[in-house]
């Protein structure tokens, strides 16, 4: 029971995984088209621009997708769930709108404050547009998520940012047309997304309004707007605070090296895409329990070697991507061990909110968000005008480090969850031998590419000696990747659900 159930869980993750891969990997991808054909401070330009989309999507979205998760999953009265998806559906659509208009009457002013000059207004009268089409979009793909309808989801996500992709290429290296390119794309992408999920608006959308379920929603969601600002002051704060203390060509090199850290960044969204509706899809409190602790362990195995691979090459995929531009940005190589690592811990964070959805404790994540956006600032105020940006990496990790300890002693007082402590304790001590046998902190020299690719074959070398998997565990895994096709066909609830039959 406990493996058909991280097998979903493994099957809707790596579904899902098709098309946020892409998504996230669309950055990194353009990686060397931003690094050799856009100057530093046009980088630092696009860095701060989706900085400012992102907080602003949090206002827009007021909590209401991660409601619709809560509320639209498992069984339920088909005409209940019509209700609330349409109440929901109308009040983004109206804050939307509302907000939209006020973002491009102050172009001017917002394009000074954030951007330092009042030539980038046109550039938010475009992120006006790509916010209201993302807000229209995204609670269609939260009801696929949902319902688990993951086939869907990735095939649509798969599309969106392929389109993105190849127009952002086309007009910067075909047509020359700089950094605004990337906003022109975004528009197309979102548009795309918006009408090929227009089937899922129409089957679950009504001409119909209740207070009553937007109460009821907001109840739940609201409580993740300030934890979701403050998560986005943790990971986009520190480009703003770069900006004023650096200067903004500081924030294009600092942003091309995160970048990246995105594969770690892509397996926690994925985890996060399907870990809520399949907790909460799960009847009995222990086989929940079961599979918090399993997850949690298969998790950090996965990212640990992850972060060991691309900590070890990431020297060699700077020159790589930034060509003749390559000594510019390797001065900030050293950002990548503590984002990495925090993301990591961003990723347990993610497994512990298990009992925040199931037991309805959303409350509680503000004050622990909130703590961790504190240090993360206070840090990068105090740092970064001192030692520069490898300030804002650690502050990062460690504002991830505050929440992931504070979720733990929090939820383990509702929602106690037998983690498997020895084993993780494995990982973790199998990890660091590898990275220390892999760095200079031990021979004084960085051993070379070949030697270091060996070298990470030690980690499950390392695990296997310990007996860290027993033979039918190590069956069982093995046969999770040999995972059936998912299955198109919609299961008699959904059917009820879109109005049909």
């Amino acid at each position: 029971m406990l493996f058909d159930r991280i097998k979903s869980l493994f099957k809707h993750t790596a579904i899902y995984g098709i098309g946020d891969l892409l998504g996230r990997s669309v950055s990194f991808f353009l990686l060397p088209l931003y690094a050799r054909m856009l100057s530093t401070g046009d980088n630092g330009v696009r860095s701060l621009a989706f900085v400012f989309i992102g907080l602003s999507t949090i206002f827009y979205s007021l909590g209401l997708n991660q409601a619709l998760v809560r509320y639209l999953s498992g069984k339920g009265d088909p005409a209940v769930h019509r209700n609330r998806f349409s109440s929901a559906f109308w009040t983004l659509f109206g804050v939307g709108l509302t907000l939209s208009a006020l973002l491009w009457a102050g172009a001017v002013p917002l394009a000074h404050h954030f951007l330092g000059a009042g030539a980038y207004a046109d550039i938010f009268h475009l992120i006006a547009v790509i916010i209201l089409l993302d807000t229209l979009s995204e609670p269609l793909f939260t009801v696929c998520r949902a319902r688990q309808r993951s086939a869907t989801y990735a095939a649509v996500r798969l599309v969106q940012h392929s389109l993105q992709m190849g127009l952002t290429v086309y007009l910067i290296a075909g047509l020359g047309q700089g950094v605004r390119a990337i906003f022109w794309s975004n528009i197309a992408s979102s548009a795309f997304a918006f009408l090929a999920l227009s089937p899922v608006c129409w089957q679950n959308l009504r001409l119909i309004y209740s207070p009553a379920a937007v109460r009821e929603l907001l109840a739940f969601g609201i409580p993740f707007v300030p934890s979701a600002l403050a998560l986005l002051v943790i990971n986009l704060s520190d480009r703003y605070l770069i900006r004023i203390f650096l200067g903004i060509e500081e924030v294009g090199i600092y942003d091309i090296v995160y970048k990246f850290t995105l594969p770690m960044l892509i397996a926690v969204r994925v985890l996060r895409a399907a870990w809520a509706p399949t907790v909460l899809s799960i009847p009995d409190r222990e086989g929940a329990h079961a599979l918090c602790a399993r997850v949690t362990t298969y998790f950090s195995l996965t990212a640990v070697f992850l972060l060991l691979c691309i900590l070890n090459f990431s020297r060699e995929l700077i020159l790589l991507v930034a060509g003749s531009n390559a000594s510019v940005y390797l001065k900030a190589q050293g950002i990548v061990a503590p984002i990495l690592l925090a993301y990591l811990l961003s990723g347990i964070y993610v497994i512990f909110t298990a009992g925040v959805y199931v037991q309805r404790r959303t409350r509680m994540l503000p004050a622990i968000v909130g703590a961790g956006a504190v240090v993360n600032i206070g840090i990068n105020l105090l740092l970064i005008p001192r030692i520069g940006f490898i300030a804002a990496a650690w502050s990062t990790l460690a504002a991830y480090s505050l929440m992931a300890l504070l979720l733990y002693l929090q939820t383990r007082r509702f929602y106690p969850v037998p983690y498997e402590y020895r084993r993780l304790a494995k990982i973790g001590v199998a990890g660091t031998v590898v990275f220390l046998f892999t760095s200079d902190y031990i021979h004084g020299i960085t051993p070379g590419g070949i030697a270091r690719g060996i070298s990470l074959l030690a980690y499950p070398i390392i695990l296997w000696g310990w007996n860290f998997f027993d033979p039918q565990e190590w069956h069982n895994l093995r046969s999770m990747v040999r995972f059936p096709r998912v299955q198109s066909e919609k299961r008699p609830y959904e059917n009820s659900l879109n109005g049909e039959g």
